[in-house]
């Protein structure tokens, strides 16, 4: 297996893995041609059977993202991590990237492979800490990331995501899936983190090198570092990560890794030869989280829209919804 040509997305501290998540939040969706907000307390009304109405589609985003513990850089507070962006007031981080919410056959695939490695791991002294499962042993959505963690000042903070939305707009990139290669540990930039990670693919078309591009350009407009290569070209580094350690395995431990997970049940059901078989991610929306706020731009939006007929609609562009901790 041909290792990764470049590091891992440069984490910042607990929040850019995943956290336990915080008290539901009031969800308001906002779209250009119209700024009044709208609740979705629909949501949240009985239903007048006795059986319960079906979940929205969007129901995960109701959820607020944690709120920090502090401020300041107190790694026994995030399982021995290091800030690698030190706080500063008016400053805020901000990172674009692809949230997958698994289902439950997705998810006991994924942790039978967890699984797998952490308990070779563990046996060299290596303990390796789930992405699948909080603190708190509650289950969470896995990321794809398309940026590094960079900062914006306050000041930019609007500007860059009108940014974004419009040259998002005019790619005119529609949903699409992407599927996985393999798995590879890899570091973050500073190596003070190693994470078990499955590869990825490019997507159709290479979707997923586009949107990249498009989010390397816009935080190049103010001053951010690209994540991977300068224009998403040459990558083969687009991965999900399964779980992270603070130390890294050896050799020996890897290669007993890799070759105990070609053997294991989970193989077949990610990698299977049909395309039937193979585990996919459909990308039908990235995700902008803005300090403690997550911002959701849905793909093909506006086609969808004019499709409706509605010539309001036809000028709308991507609805964002916000989340904020209450």
């Amino acid at each position: 297996m041909a290792p990764l040509t470049s590091s891992l997305v440069e984490y910042s501290d607990s929040d850019s893995d995943g956290s336990p998540p915080a008290k539901m939040a009031k969800t308001t969706y906002l779209t250009p041609a119209n700024k009044s907000p709208t609740s979705t307390s629909k949501y949240s009304k009985a239903s007048s059977s006795n059986s319960l109405p079906p979940l929205p589609s969007r129901f995960h985003d109701l959820y607020a993202v944690a709120p920090r513990v502090g401020q300041q850089d107190d790694p026994s507070l995030h399982g021995g991590r290091k800030r690698s962006i030190p706080h500063i007031q008016g400053n805020w981080p901000t990172h674009i990237f692809i949230e997958w919410h698994l289902s439950r056959s997705e998810f006991d695939v994924l942790n039978g492979a967890y699984h797998t490695a952490s308990t070779i791991t563990a046996t060299a002294g290596v303990r390796l800490e789930s992405h699948l499962k909080s603190d708190l042993g509650s289950e969470q959505p896995l990321h794809l990331s398309l940026s590094r963690p960079n900062i914006l000042t306050t000041a930019q903070r609007e500007g860059f995501l009108e940014l974004l939305k419009d040259r998002l707009d005019k790619t005119r990139i529609k949903p699409f899936s992407v599927e996985f290669t393999g798995f590879e540990f890899v570091s973050n930039n500073d190596r003070t983190r190693w994470f078990f990670v499955l590869r990825a693919t490019k997507g159709d078309d290479a979707q997923l090198p586009r949107l990249l591009q498009l989010a390397n350009h816009t935080f190049e407009a103010f001053e951010q570092p690209p994540l991977y290569t300068e224009n998403g070209d040459k990558l083969d580094g687009f991965h999900v990560s399964l779980a992270w350690s603070l130390t890294e395995p050896d050799k020996d431990v890897k290669a007993e890794v890799f070759e105990a997970l070609k053997t294991h049940a989970c193989w077949d059901k990610i990698f299977g030869k049909s395309e039937v078989e193979r585990l996919k991610l459909l990308i039908d929306a990235i995700k902008v989280k803005i300090g403690n706020i997550v911002h959701i731009v849905e793909l093909g939006k506006k086609e969808k829209q004019g499709e409706a007929g509605n010539p309001k609609k036809r000028r709308a562009s991507y609805d964002v919804h916000e989340k904020r901790n209450t």
